[in-house]
């Protein structure tokens, strides 16, 4: 039990949905450097309230030391006719914490749904004991992207954090603010609000839940 609660306070930190389909480990609406700890699965499911409410599940799995894949598929609402999304990711450590990787999300051939490939690099680093920071850049094909963000804990049981992407290739951008939280030994709850400057764009808001399962 003791090591269940272990991997689940390190996933407090990490774990994200990006914009991307088959969402890497990050913070709401960016990927970070970090990854699912070794042997552990992370099964998800969540929803954004925009106007226009889908379902999503997916998970995400540590297969090797500093390596990361995952799978995710909208089920219900807008998407939900789409093929399942893929990710993977692969984290390179550096001195003093920092940690840098690089990643593939939105791996897909139903490109008409899903969108392009998101190909990203990210730098994350300790700003103190208790905060980290994120500065990536994306080369998704007619959209490349700015992305920076910061995670804290504020307690044991909560972590905030908000982030800001540039979209439509630099012309707008979208920021957010959010936490995760620990419910009991494997459980995690996360939500976010984003705030598109687009002017036909409307803020959303997204709730997600994680299951997280050590394999042996």
């Amino acid at each position: 039990m003791r090591e269940v609660r272990l991997v689940a306070s390190v996933l407090v930190v990490a774990l994200c949905c990006t914009a991307a389909l088959a969402s890497p480990t990050g913070l709401n609406n960016i990927p970070t450097a970090d990854v699912a700890p070794l042997n552990v699965l992370v099964l998800q499911t969540w929803t954004s309230f925009d106007g226009d409410a889908s379902w999503v599940a997916g998970l995400k799995y540590g297969p090797a030391e500093n390596w990361e894949i995952g799978l995710d598929d909208t089920f219900s609402g807008a998407g939900s006719a789409s093929e399942p999304a893929l990710q993977a990711k692969y984290r390179i450590p550096l001195r003093n914490g920092v940690r840098a990787a690089l990643g593939l999300a939105n791996i897909s051939s139903d490109r008409d749904r899903n969108g392009e490939f998101f190909p990203y690099a990210v730098v994350s680093a300790p700003l103190g004991e208790k905060a980290t920071g994120h500065l990536g850049y994306s080369l998704q094909q007619d959209n490349h992207a700015l992305f920076l963000g910061a995670d804290a804990a504020v307690s044991a049981g909560l972590t905030l954090r908000a982030d800001w992407i540039q979209a439509n290739d630099g012309g707008e951008s979208v920021s957010s603010l959010g936490f995760i939280a620990p419910i009991g030994e494997r459980w995690l709850v996360e939500s976010w609000a984003s705030f598109p400057t687009a002017e036909s764009a409307d803020s959303f808001y997204t709730i997600k839940v994680d299951y997280v399962i050590r394999i042996e």
